[in-house]
C-alpha cells in the first residue's frame, strides 16, 4: 500500500530534482523570468479598489434579513415628511448621534450639565453647509420632520418647559411620556434617550447618560450628499466643543466605514516595521561562524520573494476586479510568514547535501526533498483558503481568496526567484567567497591570522579531486536538535511527561471551546480609543437595557371588520407579546389596537366595512396623536387595506447571543403564524444580528472541509496513509487548542476570528507535514528513535525559525490598537506556539512510539516480491530503490 501512495511522491521528487538541475544551469534566466512575471502582475495595483461598507462586508450575501429589508422598504418606506424614528429601515440612517455623560459620572439632570447640553445642541442645530458653493443648508432644511418640525428631544423639551414655568426638576415620566410635536401629540419611549436611569413612581429622577439624535434625509442622492456634508460639519462642532461639565461622544452614519479606512492606512507603518524585523531575524538566523557557509542574502531573498508574491497577488486580483478590505490587509503579514518558512526549509535541505558535489547536484538533491515538502504545505494552505472562500460573508471570502492566491504565488517565487538566488549562493560557496563581500577567502585552517579567521575565513579545505564527502560544518542549532534535544524528549521518562502535558493541553483547550463567546461587537471595527470605539463602548454600557423595535408586517388584504379576523389579529399580537424577548409591559405600537379603542370611545361600530374605512381614513388617521400610523397602513385604490404592521419592543439584548436568539424567536413566531397570515418581521439590526447565526456553523463546516482536503493531499503526496492520518489528527489537535485558548485570551468567535481560524489549518499542516515527511522518507531499517532525531536535525531548526519569525512579524500588530489586527496576531501566536509544541515535542514522541509496530523492517523484501508479481509497479519500485540510499546523515 505504501508503494501505491508513494509513487506520486517519488515522481514529484524526481521532477523537482530535474528542475533543480535545470535552475542550477540557468539561474539568471529563471531569475529574470520570475521578476518579469512579478512586474507584469504587479501593474494591476493601479486598479486597486478598497471596500469599506460595513454592512456589505460583515453581513451574509444572501440572507433572510436582506429579503426582509427589501420587503419593508418596498411596502413601508421611510417618509421624511412624516418621519417617525422607530420606523426607519436603514441601520446606517443618516444621522448624528451624541451620547453625553457628566465628567464626574454623576446625574445628567443637574443644572450645570443641562446648561451646557442646551448650548451644545444650539451649536449643532445652527450648523450650516454650502451645496456647490451656492445654497446654504441648515439642519432644519435636511431633517426628517413630523408635524412640520424636526424630531424633538423629549428630555430637553421637558427640562425646557419646567424652566419656563419655574418648576424645579423632580423627574420626567419614564419609560414613556407624551409630548407635543408641532401640531401633534406623540407618545415617545425615553429608553433610547436616557441611560442608567433611576426610576421612582414612574418618573426618571436621575440618569447617567443622555442621547441627542439629529436625523437627516438620505433621499434623493443630491440631498444625501448634502446631509453627509452636514454630518461632517456637525462632527467638527463636536470636536471643538469645550466643556468643564460634560463629556460628548458622537457617531455619524459613515463613522464605521471611515474607521476601517483609517485602520487600513494606519497599518502600513507596522507592515514596514514587520519587514525590517523579519529581515534582521532571517539574516541573523542564517549566519554561522563560517563567513562562506553563512547565507544572509538567501535569507533576504526569502523576504523579497514573499514581497513579490504579495505584489503579484494584489495586482492580479485587482486586474480581476476583486475589491480589497480591512481584513484582507492582513494577507501580507501571512504571506511573509509562509515565504520565510519555505525559505528556511529549502536552506535546511541544502545544508544536508554533500559540499563536495557540484552545485547542480546539490540543488537537485535539495529540491527533491524541500520542494515536495513546501508543495504539500502550499497545496493544503490553498485548499484551506478555498474552503474559506465559500463562506457567505464577503469580508471572509475576500481574505481567503487573497491569501489562497498569495500562497500559490509564494510557492512560485520560492521555486523561481528564491531558487535562483540559492544557486548563485551555492556558486559563491563553491568558489569559497565571502558571504557579504564576495571576495575569495581561505578556510579557517588556512587563516593567516586570528583577525582574518574571525572576519573573513570560511569554507572547506578540500581536494576537489577527492570524491569522498567533505566534512560538513553543521549549524549549531541543527546539531543541538539531533544530539541533545532528540535524545532528551524520546527518553521514556520524558515521553511520559510529554503525554501528561498533552492531556493538560487538550483538557484546557476543550474547556475553552465550551466557554467560547460569539459575536462581533461594533466597537471592535474601529481603532481602540477612537471616537467611534468609545461611542459604542458607552452605548453598550448605558443603552443595552432595551433592544430595538421590531416591525411585524401583515401582507394580506384582510377583512378587518370581521370579528373572527379581529380575534385572529389580537391573538397574533398576543403571541409576539408573550415572547420571552419582548419588553415587559405594554409597549406594542399597533394602529388597529388604538383604532378599536378610539371606536369604542365614541361608541362607533367597526363591524361594517364602509364604517371602518370611513372612520379610519377620515377621522382616526387625521388625529395628531395617530398620524404616525399613516406609515403603518397601505391602502389600494378602493380604500382597502392590503398590508399593515405593528411594532413590538424588545427587552435586554446585552450580548450577541441574546441578539441572535431574539431574532430567531421572532422569526419562528412569524413562521408559526403563517397559517393564518402572511407575516414578515424586520428590524434594521437584523442585518448585523444575522451574521451571528452563521459564524459557528460556517466555521465548523470550513474546518471540516479544509481538514478533509488536507488529508487528501497528505495521502496522495506522503507515502504512508498512517502518517497522513497522524498529520490530520495533529491539525485537529492544534485547531482545538487555538479555538480553546483564544477563548481564554478574550477573543470571541466572530467573522474576524473565523477567518484566522481557517488560516490556522495551513500553518498547522506546515509544522506537522515537514517533520512527518522527513520521518517517512527514511529507511525503515533505522530505529524509530534515530529517525525522529534525524527529522529534528533536518527540520527542527527551520520550524523554529519559521515560528519565531512569524511571531516576531505579527508582534508589531499588537501596537495597532485594532481589534482585527490584534486578533490576527493573537491567533497566529497561538498557532505558532502549538505548532512548535506538536512538531518538536508531540510528533517525535508519537513516531517513536508507533514506529516499532507500524514501520517494520520489511520494506525491501516486500517490494521485491511485489515487482516479481506485478510489473505495473516497476517504475515506483525503481524510484524507491534510488531513494533508499537517502538515509539522513
Amino acid at each position: 500500500m505504501a508503494r501505491v501512495f508513494g509513487c506520486l511522491e517519488r515522481w514529484l521528487s524526481d521532477s523537482f530534482r530535474s528542475y533543480g538541475h535545470f535552475i542550477a544551469r540557468h539561474p539568471f534566466a529563471v531569475l529574470l523570468f520570475s521578476l518579469t512575471v512579478a512586474g507584469i502582475l504587479s501593474c494591476g495595483i493601479v486598479r486597486l479598489q478598497f471596500q469599506s461598507n460595513t454592512e456589505a462586508l460583515f453581513t451574509p450575501d444572501v440572507s433572510r434579513a436582506r429579503a426582509e429589508k427589501a420587503f419593508t422598504q418596498s411596502h413601508f418606506p421611510t417618509r421624511f415628511d412624516n418621519f417617525v424614528p422607530t420606523r426607519i429601515t436603514e441601520m446606517y440612517q443618516r444621522l448624528v448621534w451624541v451620547i453625553i455623560t457628566t465628567k464626574d459620572n454623576g446625574n445628567i439632570f443637574k443644572n450645570s450639565a443641562m446648561d451646557e447640553i442646551f448650548t451644545l445642541r444650539e451649536k449643532i442645530i445652527s450648523t450650516t453647509v454650502l451645496n456647490d458653493n451656492k445654497t446654504l443648508f441648515s439642519y432644519n432644511d435636511l431633517c426628517g420632520k413630523i408635524g412640520g418640525v424636526c424630531s424633538i428631544n423629549p428630555v430637553l423639551q421637558w427640562i425646557k418647559l419646567s424652566r419656563q414655568y419655574n418648576r424645579s426638576f423632580s423627574g420626567i415620566p419614564y419609560p414613556i411620556a407624551e409630548f407635543t410635536i408641532g401640531d401633534q401629540r406623540e407618545l415617545i419611549p425615553l429608553d433610547s434617550f436616557l441611560g442608567d436611569v433611576v426610576e421612582e413612581n414612574g418618573y426618571a429622577t436621575s440618569a447617567k447618560a443622555l442621547s441627542l439624535f439629529f436625523y437627516l434625509r438620505h433621499e434623493p442622492a443630491d440631498v444625501n450628499a448634502v446631509s453627509g456634508a452636514w454630518e461632517d460639519a456637525a462632527a467638527e462642532v463636536l470636536e471643538g466643543f469645550q466643556s468643564k461639565e460634560i463629556l460628548c461622544l458622537y457617531y455619524t452614519s459613515d463613522a464605521i466605514d471611515e474607521a476601517q479606512k483609517t485602520l487600513t492606512v494606519g497599518v502600513l507603518p507596522f507592515f514596514t516595521a514587520t519587514i525590517g524585523v523579519l529581515i534582521v531575524f532571517a539574516v541573523a538566523s542564517c549566519m554561522m561562524k563560517d563567513w562562506v557557509l553563512s547565507k544572509p542574502w538567501l535569507a533576504i531573498s526569502g523576504v523579497v520573494s514573499a514581497g513579490l508574491a504579495v505584489a503579484s497577488c494584489t495586482g492580479f486580483l485587482s486586474f480581476c476586479g476583486l475589491p480589497f478590505n480591512q481584513v484582507a490587509v492582513s494577507m501580507p503579514f501571512l504571506a511573509l510568514g509562509v515565504g520565510l518558512d519555505d525559505t528556511f526549509i529549502m536552506l535546511a535541505a541544502w545544508r544536508k547535501t554533500n559540499p563536495a558535489e557540484s552545485v547542480e547536484s546539490r540543488m537537485g538533491e535539495a529540491l527533491s526533498e524541500a520542494a515536495v515538502s513546501i508543495t504539500i504545505t502550499s497545496l493544503t494552505d490553498f485548499l484551506a483558503f478555498c474552503a474559506g472562500a465559500i463562506v457567505p460573508l464577503p469580508a471572509v471570502r475576500t481574505f481567503c481568496i487573497c491569501t489562497g492566491v498569495a500562497v500559490l504565488m509564494d510557492l512560485f517565487y520560492q521555486l523561481t526567484f528564491c531558487g535562483s538566488v540559492m544557486v548563485l549562493t551555492g556558486r559563491r560557496e563553491a568558489s569559497n567567497r565571502h558571504c557579504y563581500f564576495f571576495c575569495k577567502v581561505v578556510s579557517q585552517e588556512e587563516s593567516p591570522s586570528i583577525f582574518y579567521r574571525l572576519l573573513c575565513s570560511g569554507g572547506y579545505k578540500r581536494d576537489l579531486q577527492d570524491p569522498s564527502p567533505a566534512p560538513r560544518q553543521d549549524h549549531l542549532v541543527m546539531s543541538f536538535f539531533r544530539d541533545i534535544f532528540a535524545p532528551v524528549i524520546t527518553h521514556p521518562f520524558s515521553m511520559i511527561l510529554i503525554a501528561i502535558v498533552y492531556v493538560g493541553y487538550i483538557a484546557t483547550a476543550i474547556y475553552g471551546c465550551v466557554h467560547i463567546e460569539e459575536g462581533l461587537e461594533l466597537q471592535n471595527l474601529a481603532e481602540k480609543g477612537s471616537m467611534t470605539n468609545q461611542f459604542f463602548e458607552y452605548h453598550a454600557k448605558y443603552y443595552t437595557q432595551y433592544g430595538p423595535p421590531v416591525s411585524v408586517m401583515i401582507n394580506d388584504k384582510l377583512d378587518y371588520w370581521d370579528p373572527e379576523v379581529q380575534r385572529n389579529i389580537q391573538n397574533l399580537v398576543s403571541s409576539f407579546e408573550a415572547s420571552p424577548y419582548n419588553r415587559e409591559g405594554n409597549f406594542t405600537e399597533f394602529w388597529f389596537t388604538d383604532f378599536l379603542s378610539y371606536a369604542d370611545q365614541f361608541n362607533t361600530s367597526t363591524k361594517d366595512k364602509a364604517d371602518l374605512t370611513h372612520i379610519l381614513q377620515d377621522s382616526f388617521l387625521n388625529i395628531p396623536k395617530f398620524t404616525k400610523y399613516r406609515e403603518d397602513i397601505n391602502f389600494n385604490q378602493n380604500g382597502e387595506i392590503i398590508s399593515s404592521r405593528f411594532l413590538i419592543a424588545t427587552g435586554s439584548l446585552a450580548t450577541p447571543h441574546a441578539q441572535s436568539k431574539m431574532m430567531t424567536e421572532i422569526r419562528n413566531l412569524a413562521d408559526q403564524n403563517g397559517q393564518n397570515f402572511s407575516i414578515e418581521v424586520f428590524s434594521p439590526n437584523f442585518i448585523v444580528f444575522e451574521q451571528f447565526l452563521i459564524v459557528l456553523p460556517s466555521t465548523i463546516q470550513n474546518l471540516l472541509i479544509a481538514t478533509l482536503a488536507m488529508l487528501l493531499v497528505a495521502i496522495v503526496l506522503i507515502p504512508s496513509p498512517l502518517v497522513a492520518l497522524v498529520i490530520t489528527l495533529c491539525v485537529v489537535s492544534i485547531e482545538t487548542g487555538v479555538v480553546g485558548f483564544m477563548s481564554l485570551w478574550e477573543v470571541h468567535l466572530d467573522s474576524i476570528s473565523m477567518i484566522h481560524i481557517i488560516l490556522c489549518i495551513g500553518f498547522s499542516v506546515d509544522f506537522s507535514a515537514h517533520i512527518s515527511y522527513s520521518f517517512v522518507l527514511q529507511s525503515n531499517s533505522i530505529p524509530p528513535r534515530e529517525r525522529a532525531a534525524n527529522s529534528l536535525y533536518s527540520l527542527g531548526f527551520p520550524i523554529l525559525q519559521s515560528a519565531v519569525s512569524t511571531i516576531l512579524g505579527v508582534s508589531t500588530l499588537f501596537a495597532t490598537n485594532s481589534y482585527i489586527f490584534e486578533v490576527f496576531a493573537k491567533i497566529l501566536v497561538l498557532v505558532m506556539s502549538f505548532g512548535i509544541l506538536h512538531g518538536l515535542f508531540f510528533l517525535p514522541v508519537i513516531f517513536t512510539v508507533i514506529g516499532h509496530c507500524c514501520f517494520s523492517d520489511t520494506r525491501k523484501s516486500s517490494e521485491t516480491d511485489s515487482v516479481e508479481q506485478d510489473e505495473e509497479f516497476d517504475h515506483c519500485y525503481l524510484a524507491d530503490l534510488r531513494n533508499m540510499r537517502e538515509t539522513n546523515v
